[in-house]
């Protein structure tokens, strides 16, 4: 299995431009960037955030594998054109598809939970309709287009036939099925594989929570999930997205960024 390993930037206390330094200092490849919420008016889409970012790649060598959208929890993907906020959104999609373009950042991501979760046959026309646009735009670019969503096998294929786009992507998550759905991790894993973005997020959980746990602590099946991917010799990027402010992981150190390196130390064991 040919890996690198990251963590998303809201993983870390400070988030935003502290990441990069702790980053390196809790001896990963890169991390995940986020494009903003609605509410703040799209941070990324400012051309000084893009550049303060990318000079603090340079200066601490590291990757970013990607941008995440996940203002999606709060507003629906699949808005209808009718809803006041429409445009906005859109049109930040499409500029988050142009950030990493800028950053020359490979993918974007877009979550589906909550807000956006596909419950309707209209509301997986208007979210297939949003996606075949966005690869669209993405593709004349070189750019993947993502899709993380606790949605069944059956209906994240249904979702990848429906796009349609060579360029569209499904997102897999080491813990979100153990805690939003009924499903097995692993069963999930195998089914979307051959549709799966060479990016992933790992994590963990205790009953009943999420994000709250050392990987390998947890009720995730994390090692089962590890195992399925070495099984298939997967390459590409495994990112952790614990969230490392929760009062279980003050627990364990006073000092975030030491919890960092235990699942850093963790995961690269797992890897081996």
């Amino acid at each position: 299995m040919d890996v690198k390993l990251g963590i998303c930037n809201f993983c870390f206390p400070g988030t935003g431009l502290f990441a990069p330094q702790l980053v390196r200092e809790a001896g990963l490849d890169g991390m995940s960037i986020e494009y903003g919420a609605y509410e703040k008016g799209y941070p990324l889409s400012q051309k000084i955030i893009r550049d303060l970012y990318l000079d603090a790649q340079q200066k601490y060598a590291i990757e970013y594998p990607n941008i995440g959208c996940s203002d999606g929890d709060f507003l629906p993907f699949h808005m209808r054109p009718s809803d006041p906020r429409f445009e906005t959104v859109r049109r930040a999609h499409f500029d988050a598809v142009d950030a990493a373009s800028y950053m020359k950042i490979p993918a974007v991501f877009f979550s589906n939970f909550n807000a956006s979760l596909v419950e309707t046959e209209e509301d997986m026309e208007f979210t297939a309709r949003r996606y075949r646009e966005l690869c669209d735009y993405a593709g004349e670019k070189g750019i993947q287009i993502g899709c993380e969503c606790p949605l069944s096998v059956e209906k994240q294929l249904e979702l990848v036939d429906r796009v349609g786009k060579v360029n569209f992507k499904l997102f897999y998550d080491s813990d979100n099925y153990s805690y939003f759905t009924p499903f097995r991790q692993v069963d999930v894993l195998d089914g979307i594989y051959p549709h799966m973005m060479n990016q992933l997020h790992v994590k963990d959980s205790t009953e009943g929570c999420i994000a709250n746990a050392l990987l390998g602590a947890g009720v995730s099946d994390f090692y089962g999930s590890i195992a399925y991917l070495k099984e298939h010799s997967y390459s590409g990027w495994l990112i952790i997205e614990n969230l490392y402010e929760k009062e279980d992981f003050q627990n364990i150190s006073p000092e975030r960024i030491e919890t960092v390196k235990e699942d850093v130390k963790r995961l690269k064991e797992a890897v081996r």
